[in-house]
């Protein structure tokens, strides 16, 4: 029943709310019969006080004196019989008038009938500085009573006390009436906040299954997905999250299906080349000398471009697979100087001129030896194949503040500007993509930059058209 996100959210807004409302209820009915019981004290010790003055006032115009009753006495004690009954009556309570030692001297005539002894009353109800209330437990009337007292100023001196005295009775039925409202006003409260809850709950799970839905869609392989950014900050922030995510699984689905696409066709042609010129040679088995050797050379050069490919391949899966570069020590003399060694060669034979530039602070850096030479063999192999008889290819070295800058500048044909940022990319080919006049399948660039990446390092280019092209080979710098 609770297994959604929203209906685990409702249901937990709707026993807080609910467990508030108890708590807040109970609180609010304890005061309320606290304050009813309270006002029900105050209210019966007001009247007992001032049914007392009355009888004061009586005890000014009267002359009553123990065991002598006069007549002017005898209408005051029957007026104050009066006073005490009908007042009884009204309060629903029974009054007594006591002297300070707790003997009974008057009474209302109202059930129970008091015998005409010294009563057990508690102290407090005689203390001449009242008036006081309290509740006890009476043996006399055998239950529970509240009890108000009010000192009397009788004309003799003597202290009297008037006491009026009523069974004590909850407050409930006072605050019954007042509870219902309570109660209604409570459920409307659950009402108003549960709307509130399922609208709540509503925009924070929509974002969650929007993100959920597309993921699943994504799982099918509906790569293209986005969903909308709303909500709170979490829930904006999980949007934008996928929404970035989903890019980036969109372009490497890309990547990977160009990835297939190229390989295919890169490997494709050679391979066709080489089945069809072997399948003439084995066909034709009395072809002329000259037509073999042609056959054989196109055999050989397409699989040294197999050799190629695969070779570019394989370093980039093993770029790609995470596998770490070494870090040994080399000699960055040696390494140029066989680069030297190897493309002046190249250089004679195509009539270009080669040179090489070492600063002499240039001597030991921390690196791949391998990886760092495969780069270096990619950027100048490109110079050479890019640059015309009479152009010049510069291998050059420099040291700059804990880094070694390593270019390679030739006087080739350039590279427009607005084809400079795609140049890294894998099977990109600054010429166009269908054009193999120059050969290649528009690995190495990529390859290059990856080398670097794995070596703390970076490449940068700056080319003109008609000018030339300069790649920067940057790596971290350690003199010995």
């Amino acid at each position: 029943m609770f297994k959604s996100l929203r209906s685990r959210l409702i249901g937990a807004h709707f026993l807080v709310v609910l467990i508030s409302l108890l708590l807040a209820s109970g609180v609010f009915v304890l005061f309320l019969f606290r304050y009813a019981r309270s006002e029900q004290k105050e209210e019966l010790t007001q009247q007992v006080r001032a049914v007392a003055r009355d009888i004061g006032r009586i005890y000014e115009f009267s002359d009553i004196s123990t065991g002598e009753v006069k007549l002017q006495g005898a209408q005051a004690k029957k007026l104050i019989s009066n006073v005490l009954n009908s007042e009884s009556r009204v309060l629903h309570a029974k009054l007594i008038l006591l002297d300070s030692s707790g003997a009974l001297l008057m009474q209302a005539k109202v059930p129970p009938e008091l015998p005409r002894a010294t009563l057990e009353i508690p102290e407090k109800l005689l203390d001449p500085s009242g008036p006081n209330s309290l509740e006890w437990y009476s043996s006399l009337f055998g239950r529970r009573l509240l009890a108000c007292s009010s000192p009397v100023i009788s004309g003799n001196g003597r202290n009297e006390f008037l006491i009026a005295i009523k069974t004590s009775e909850s407050p409930l039925g006072a605050v019954t009436s007042l509870v219902w409202f309570v109660m209604v006003a409570g459920l409307a409260s659950l009402a108003i906040s549960m709307g509130l809850g399922f609208y709540l709950s509503g925009a924070i799970s929509r974002p969650v299954m929007a993100v959920s839905n597309a993921a699943r869609r994504m799982a099918f392989g509906d790569y293209n997905q986005k969903v909308p950014v709303e909500g709170p900050v979490e829930t904006s922030q999980l949007a934008e999250d996928f929404n970035t995510m989903a890019s980036r699984v969109r372009r490497a689905y890309e990547l990977q299906r160009d990835f297939i696409g190229n390989v295919s066709h890169e490997l494709r042609t050679p391979l066709t080349s080489i089945e069809g010129f072997s399948q003439l040679l084995l066909e034709n088995s009395e072809l002329e000398e000259g037509k073999k050797r042609r056959f054989l050379s196109i055999i050989h050069e397409e699989s040294k471009r197999v050799i190629r490919v695969l070779r570019d391949l394989l370093t980039l899966a093993e770029i790609d697979s995470g596998l770490r570069a070494k870090s040994e020590e080399v000699d960055m003399v040696d390494l140029l100087r066989k680069l030297e060694s190897i493309y002046s060669a190249r250089a004679l034979d195509e009539g270009i001129k080669f040179e090489v530039s070492i600063h002499e602070e240039v001597i030991k850096i921390t690196s791949d030896k391998d990886r760092l030479e495969r780069v270096l063999v990619n950027l100048l192999d490109n110079a050479f194949k890019y640059t015309e008889s009479g152009g010049s290819v510069r291998l050059a070295a420099i040291p700059d503040r804990g880094w070694v800058h390593i270019s390679v500048e030739d006087t080739g044909r350039g590279i427009p500007e607005e084809l400079l940022p795609k140049i890294f990319d894998r099977f990109y080919r600054a010429g166009g993509g269908t054009q193999k006049s120059k050969g290649g399948a528009g690995l190495g660039l990529s390859i290059c930059k990856q080398i670097l990446d794995s070596l703390g390092g970076r490449i940068s280019v700056r080319s003109a058209v008609g000018h030339g092209t300069t790649f920067t080979v940057t790596v971290p710098y350690m003199n010995y």
